[in-house]
């Protein structure tokens, strides 16, 4: 009887394997040669981008409520600005905590033909307790910035938001003073109509060495162990947006990419500003290094500028740049 049991539970291996395969099997295939030579408008992106991640690693570093509200403070002022230099107006979403005033910070470009529906491109600027976050998250900031810029003259059917986010990290991680879920809320209220939201959440650590990805069980049967790229996460309920941005992401960029589905008893697939987004009932993702299951620097002081890949993660926003292109639809 044992031996039958133990025959039935291998059995069980390949169909769990292949469950597995439908919520990551996406379209397109992912980039396996090497990277193309940068160009002129890479090399440009690749040090705007560390300018950003400079600033906020370097001048400013750890910043929170908590233990260095005064440079939150300074992050949202100097976020604040850039957008004002890109030509946008900055609208403030301010809330109390713990008696210190946290912000949102929220540019739009309202749509041409479908202005109702709205594409939010997010990242979050606090980080946690002696660290300087050059990772996580001045790479996602940096991003949202260069990305505002890009298309800060651009026409566009839906409308689009460019967010900054406070209080992503604990304790306010998946709570009510989570800057991300304050904003979710504040959609929901005023019955705004978000077609996709998407959270770049630390994207700047890349790795050519075998076994330098790790990932929760049973995730390493069905990924590469090597941490060369970069990952769309979502959840089933939403699994089409996630296969839509993959979809524009490898048609228009030779870089490494895999993306994924999954089910939310996977609880870290949710540890962004994304998860709010879903529990408002928006479709949402995350876009990501793989932060602590890639980067040995997480949540540490080591977190610096040094350790970022600026090229790698300018192709990277490059290729964003195609995936905002496609949820929007260029008028």
């Amino acid at each position: 009887m044992a031996a039958k049991q133990a025959s039935s539970k291998w059995r069980l291996v390949p169909d769990c394997i292949s469950a597995g395969w439908n919520l990551v099997r996406m379209p397109g295939k992912t980039h396996r040669c090497p990277l193309p030579p940068a160009d002129d408008r890479l090399l440009e992106l690749e040090s705007e981008l560390r300018r950003h991640v400079t600033v906020l690693a370097d001048e400013i570093g750890e910043r929170n409520v908590r233990y260095h509200p005064r440079e939150l403070a300074q992050t949202a002022e100097f976020i604040a600005a850039e957008f004002t230099d890109a030509g946008y107006t900055v609208q403030r979403q301010e809330y109390d905590v713990d008696g210190t005033t946290c912000v949102n910070l929220e540019v739009e470009i309202p749509g041409a033909t479908m202005p109702d529906e709205i594409v939010i491109i997010g990242a979050h600027y606090d980080s946690v307790e002696n660290c300087p976050a050059a990772n996580d998250n001045g790479s996602g900031v940096a991003a949202v910035l260069s990305l505002a810029r890009t298309f800060s003259d651009s026409k566009n059917g839906r409308t689009l938001r460019f967010v900054a986010f406070v209080n992503e990290e604990e304790p306010y991680a998946h709570t009510e003073q989570m800057g991300s879920w304050v904003y979710a809320r504040r959609c929901r209220k005023r019955g705004e109509k978000v077609t996709a939201m998407l959270s770049l959440e630390t994207i700047g650590f890349y790795s050519d060495q075998p076994g330098s990805q790790k990932y929760p069980p049973p995730l390493g049967l069905l990924y590469p162990s090597t941490g060369d790229f970069i990952a769309f996460v979502g959840n089933t309920r939403y699994g089409q947006l996630v296969r839509q941005v993959v979809r524009a992401f490898r048609q228009n960029e030779q870089f490494p990419s895999q993306a994924g589905a999954m089910p939310n008893v996977m609880s870290d697939i949710g540890r962004s500003d994304h998860w709010p987004f879903w529990q408002e009932g928006y479709p949402a993702l995350m876009v990501t290094d793989t932060a602590p299951f890639r980067y040995p620097y997480y949540h540490t002081p080591e977190d610096t500028v040094d350790k970022i890949d600026f090229e790698r993660t300018a192709r990277v926003v490059r290729g964003l740049e195609s995936v905002i292109r496609a949820l929007v639809k260029i008028a």
